[in-house]
């Protein structure tokens, strides 16, 4: 029954039955900001599939149930929902949110439209998943002008990063990193490297960022050019790398868990003659070989499927004014070679509490973590003779593992077991660090804000290597070798803000403040060799050794950098913008007559979308033009080159007579004039929207030219030594090139959207004016190659990175090397290939579809050469002919057994590629009202699933630290750990 009171009435009746299925007719037009239609706007019904969207004139229709919710989306339109009903005309308004993103810079953060240089900062969306282990890794490919190299497959293996290409040939060339305002000190100096043991690298080349837990990085911002990177001054040439790490969320206490398991494997093996295939060979030939009955492959006696798992846990809560989050990772990451692997353990806090009517906050963070690294021998510096690798491929395959007994059949001290070298061979790494930052920021007026910065940034690395006497190649039984390093960075940083906004026309940010930086390092190291027994520690039993002493050096260096600096931001009228830097670095690491460097810079934007005649045309969301100029400065250079240094020398007659007595001697020139290179840069660039956002990018075209270049040249006389450490005052090194990047939103449906973006980048490097005819660089090991006066030259007219050699013109009838010759008929030695690449090309794409998401990413390098060494040590035929192994192409080649090689274009390779870095596929469970899962998000990823390159090697990515002098060779196939191809499951769950 039903009632209604009307008057001093009751009227009842019989009500109807309602009906449950009831639905209504929802109609209406979209608009824009501007009163005109929109078509193509997403229509959804709230917690359904049900949807649809506006046709040409902006209208829709749908028939939902009674009560319904309707949700009305566009790409750059803030989305709004509505109560389903007849007449629902709804005006979508712009959404800002592309502009009004606020990005980290140097000091503060500023809103993305109000950027004047060319800076790019990339989130967790962005970031490079999978079998991650640093920062560095995480930024590969994915910003124009970044190119990120890894050093090999090693598990916490190191990286090469070139900022806008190579800017100095003996000082650093690696981007100063910034972890929440921290400046880092990653200079090779602090890793455990040294020694001089038999088949074992005496560089570590481990990445110095390993310590950092990429779940734990909010945000990374790369400041390229020097109008943003300038107030970094004297450590900025390179570029600036910004790290963000995470802070706390508000609200009550949310925890997190990240887990994953991963597979790993080596995605191709060189292909070498099998042991039935080389006795075959060898009767071709009429070779005559040491045939031991064997088949052996020695790539799968050393390389293995590999197993690794990554565990991440969080808690996070709090609200504006108080608040914290803490994390710890566990990460095992066994590499694909044998007995080698990577355990980290990490953790990180941080806190903040504002005090004093919150004009007082306070924060505080401490970063712990230790790091295990097990490396393999990998040979000593040329990588030919005693490299695991190059054991495993040039080894004659007849030769069996083991003896009858069950020793490991071990040929001669040339020909090594590799099994023998991985399992009696101990190289350890441990490294233990802690980042400790205390700052506070007090809000003493309108505007002005005063912040008081410390931090604490330590580390102590310790190597240890063990090689087991049963190694028939060590000289004089077994060797150990004991490294370490302590490092310890203060910074103590003072500066005040000021913003200050007349009218709402003219608005102004000023940045002052002085900063001090303290660097101790200190490392000792002894070794010791002649063990004749096995079954002992042979590095806490020294005695055992037949040295009557232990070999030791040791070294501590401390330098000091303090500085001044000052920003000033202009914005007119939010279109017309102005950016001014000056810093002024004084480092304790140059001469005494120049401590001081300046560095100021400019720059200048006009966004010329806000232009009332850019408006009319309607087609920009953004449009800016900028234009800056700097000047930025290179510190990394050797330490104490500018002081003077003694050494002993064996060949001194001392008061006439002829007998050689040891004595002192000078072994370096001071220098007081010393002072650090300087790299002015020009930068034009122009940002853009278009489509209401859905496509947006940047150009961006720059010239930077390096003075002051730091070389040792050849002293004057009279002097104490033959060089001497100097800037050459008209050399010059020049980097120019063209950035694109682009961003599409091609589908944004309610139920699916498609993503896309691709970054374009190419740089063009110069040597001007060198003092020399040439500086020597790379010197590999292998046939052909001794005497050799380095594969590469640095000269002027030609890039760093230059290949220096004879033109390869084939065999002649008697299988002998033809080489192109003058009009003597002597070989000509020419340029036969560049190490830089012509331009760098990377793209990456994602579809979503309902509660899936699928993203690719592509990486890709062109124009590069390679020198194959390990090409050079396995395709030649007289290799064979002293008992070595080779590759089975090298069967077809109309090559003499004794023919003799020379270094040549025979084995420069083009060492471009284009790589499907990673394949991610997501999916979101749908949760129910859940007491306890908040979400959960599973996933499966592929990494270096395909990559296409003419290179012949293991991979085309090849290791760019190895150096000759300080200086470093790239694009030398040294045969370094091959990269490995991962598939990972993982998951992640909110609480």
């Amino acid at each position: 029954m039903k009632y209604d009171i009307s008057g001093r009435q009751i009227l009842i009746y019989k009500q109807e039955q309602a009906s449950v299925t009831r639905t209504v007719k929802v109609a209406g037009t979209v608009t824009d900001e501007n009163g005109q239609p929109m078509p193509g706007v997403s229509v959804s019904v709230k917690g359904t599939t049900m949807g649809t969207v506006t046709d040409i004139n902006g209208n829709y229709s749908l028939d939902v149930l009674q009560g319904s919710r309707i949700e009305l989306s566009f790409i750059g339109y803030k989305p709004i929902e509505i109560k389903a009903g007849p007449n629902s005309n709804v005006s979508l308004q712009p959404d800002n949110k592309l502009l009004s993103e606020v990005v980290v810079v140097g000091y503060g953060t500023m809103k993305k439209s109000d950027l004047t240089g060319s800076v790019t900062e990339i989130n967790d969306k962005n970031f490079n998943k999978g079998v991650v282990t640093s920062p560095s890794q995480m930024l590969q490919g994915r910003i124009a002008g970044i190119n990120v190299t890894n050093n090999g497959g090693e598990p916490g293996g190191g990286v090469t990063i070139r900022v806008r290409g190579s800017n100095s040939i003996r000082s650093g060339q690696d981007p100063l990193w910034v972890i929440d305002g921290v400046p880092l000190d990653v200079s090779t100096s602090l890793q455990a490297d040294g020694g001089s043991i038999q088949g074992v690298s005496s560089a570590s080349y481990t990445n110095p960022l390993n310590y950092l837990n990429p779940d734990d990085i909010e945000s990374i911002s790369v400041l390229k050019d020097a109008s943003a990177a300038a107030i970094y001054g004297s450590r900025a040439a390179n570029g600036v790398i910004l790290i963000t790490t995470k802070k706390n969320t508000q609200g009550k206490a949310q925890v997190n868990y990240s887990g994953s398991m991963s597979i790993s494997y080596l995605p191709k093996q060189i292909d070498v003659l099998s042991g039935d295939e080389y006795r075959a060979f060898a009767k071709e030939k009429g070779v005559t070989i040491d045939d031991l009955n064997g088949n052996v492959n020695w790539q799968d006696e050393i390389f293995r499927t590999s197993f690794s798992h990554n565990h991440n846990i969080s808690i996070s809560g709090g609200s504006a004014s108080s608040g914290y989050r803490a994390s710890a990772n566990v990460q095992d990451q066994a590499g694909i070679i044998k007995t080698t692997d990577m355990r980290k353990y990490t953790g990180h806090f941080y806190v903040h509490q504002d005090i004093l009517n919150n004009r007082v906050h306070l924060e505080g963070s401490l970063l712990a973590s230790h790091v295990n690294n097990r490396r393999a021998p990998l040979g000593e510096a040329g990588g030919y003779e005693g490299d695991l690798i190059f054991s495993a491929l040039k080894n004659n395959p007849t030769i069996p593992v083991y003896k009858e007994d069950g020793s490991y059949y071990q040929y001669s001290p040339v020909v090594r077991n590799p099994l023998a070298m991985l399992n009696l061979t101990n190289d350890c790494t441990k490294t233990d660090r802690i980042l400790a930052t205390a700052v506070a920021t007090v809000d003493i007026c309108n505007g002005l804000k005063y912040k008081f910065n410390y931090a604490l940034d330590q580390m102590n690395t310790s190597r240890r290597v063990t090689q087991n006497q049963e190694l028939n190649y060590l000289p004089s039984g077994g060797e150990s070798y004991v490294r370490n390093v302590e490092s310890k960075n203060y910074l103590i940083e003072n500066y005040f803000t000021y913003d200050l906004n007349i009218g709402n026309i003219h608005k102004f940010n000023f940045l002052a403040g002085h900063s001090y930086q303290k660097f101790h390092d200190y490392w000792y190291g002894f070794s010791e060799n002649g063990y004749n027994v096995s079954n002992v520690d042979y590095l806490y039993n020294f005695a055992y050794g037949n040295n009557t002493k232990i070999n030791g050096t040791s070294d501590v260096v401390n330098h000091e950098l303090q500085s001044f600096y000052g920003r000033v931001n202009y914005n007119l009228m939010d279109k017309y913008l102005a950016t001014v830097n000056f810093r002024a670095d004084g480092s304790t690491r140059f001469g005494k007559n120049n401590r001081y460097g300046y560095f100021p810079s400019v720059a200048l934007a006009w966004r010329m979308s806000e232009e009332d005649f850019i408006k009319k045309l309607n087609v920009f969301d953004n449009l800016k033009l900028r234009l800056g100029w700097g000047l930025t400065g290179n510190q990394e250079i050797p330490d104490k080159i500018s002081e003077l240094k003694l050494g002993t020398t064996t060949g001194a007659y001392l008061n006439g007579t002829t007998d050689i007595t040891t004595g002192v001697t000078l072994t370096r020139t001071p220098n007081p004039d010393l002072k650090w290179e300087k790299t002015g840069q020009w930068n034009a660039g122009l940002d853009f929207a278009v489509l209401k956002g859905r496509l947006s990018g940047s150009i961006d075209w720059y010239y930077k030219t390096t003075k002051d270049v730091l070389l040792q040249i050849y002293s004057l006389a009279p002097a104490p030594t033959n060089t001497i450490w100097s800037n050459v005052k008209d050399m010059k090194i020049i980097n120019k090139g063209l950035e694109i990047n682009l961003n599409a939103v091609l589908v944004d449906k309610a139920d699916w959207t498609w993503n896309f973006g691709v970054n374009f980048a190419t740089n063009k490097n110069d040597v001007k004016n060198l003092p020399m005819s040439y500086i020597p660089v790379g010197w590999p090991a292998g046939p052909g190659l001794d005497g050799f006066n380095g594969i590469q030259h640095i000269m002027n007219g030609q890039p760093i990175g230059t290949f220096w050699g004879y033109h390869f013109l084939g065999f002649d009838d008697k299988g002998m090397s033809i080489y192109q010759t003058d009009a003597d008929g002597n070989k000509v030695e020419k340029v036969i290939g560049h190490a830089q690449p012509d331009f760098t090309l990377n793209f990456n794409t994602s579809l979503r579809w309902k509660n899936f998401e699928l993203s690719l990413f592509f990486n890709g390098v062109f124009g590069n050469d390679i020198y194959n060494n390990l090409a050079n040590c396995l395709d030649g035929l007289s290799l064979f002919d002293n008992g070595y192994n080779i590759t089975t192409s090298a069967r077809s080649l109309k090559e003499s057994v004794t023919n003799s090689l020379d270094f040549s274009d025979r084995y420069i390779e083009d060492g471009s590629y284009l790589r499907l870095s990673s394949a991610v596929l997501k999916y979101t469970v749908p949760l129910k009202s859940n007491k306890w899962i908040n979400g959960l998000t599973l996933s499966a990823m592929g990494n270096n699933l395909f990559c296409i390159t003419g290179y012949s090697g293991y991979d085309p990515e090849v290791d760019s630290r190895r150096v000759t002098d300080g200086i470093p060779a790239s694009g030398i196939g040294w045969t370094n750990y091959p990269m490995a191809r991962s598939f990972t499951l993982g998951a992640s769950i909110n609480f």
